[in-house]
């Protein structure tokens, strides 16, 4: 029974995530209250409270949701590049590029947010600093794979900054042009 109490409330945890998400996709940072997202949820506000009893509770479980999200989804795209030469910088490119297509507005949010929570950079940095070591463990070309990395953190960046100048065509030609340096070999260049 306790068991499936705890499934049951992870599982309550997660709607009322993924409704809070929804509510800053559509409405912006600004608009994320509990009574948001109790409506988009569905939940009462004592369950949302129950789950989150603070505003600040919510926000910090959201970013550990996403960056267990994040976490997962490279640990899914690393099995389809085992064969690469470096299979978690090979997922991370895929999964960034579809992170800037769907959680664009939820980064650009997390961001103001953060201003006034720097430790809501803990879950990702938890996140990368594995997944710094797991490459480590891929390549001896660290600092091609650094460069990679940094260039994918600067597409990130700048779309949660709003200062991108990349049209969506350019971006898709970094994200090949990032593909074909991951498979040059060294002794190519």
């Amino acid at each position: 029974m306790a068991v499936r109490n705890a499934r049951k409330s992870q599982d309550s945890k997660s709607e009322i995530l993924k409704a809070a998400l929804e509510v800053i996709k559509r409405s912006g940072a600004p608009s994320l209250t509990i009574d948001a997202v109790a409506e988009e949820s569905g939940f009462s506000k004592g369950g949302v409270l129950y789950n989150f009893p603070t505003k600040d509770a919510l926000i910090t479980g959201m970013v550990e949701f996403l960056a267990g999200q994040f976490e997962g989804e490279i640990a899914t795209a690393r099995e389809r590049h085992l064969s690469s030469q470096c299979p978690t910088l090979s997922a991370m490119i895929d999964v960034t590029e579809g992170w800037l297509r769907a959680h664009k507005d939820v980064a650009q949010a997390m961001l103001a947010t953060k201003v006034d929570r720097p430790d809501l950079s803990k879950p990702f940095m938890e996140v990368k600093t594995r997944l710094k070591a797991a490459i480590a463990g891929e390549t001896t070309e660290i600092g091609k794979a650094c460069a990679i990395w940094a260039s994918l953190e600067g597409l990130h960046f700048s779309e949660a900054h709003c200062v991108t100048i990349f049209s969506e065509e350019e971006r898709l030609e970094v994200f090949k042009e990032l593909r074909k340096c991951l498979q040059k070999n060294k002794n190519q260049d």
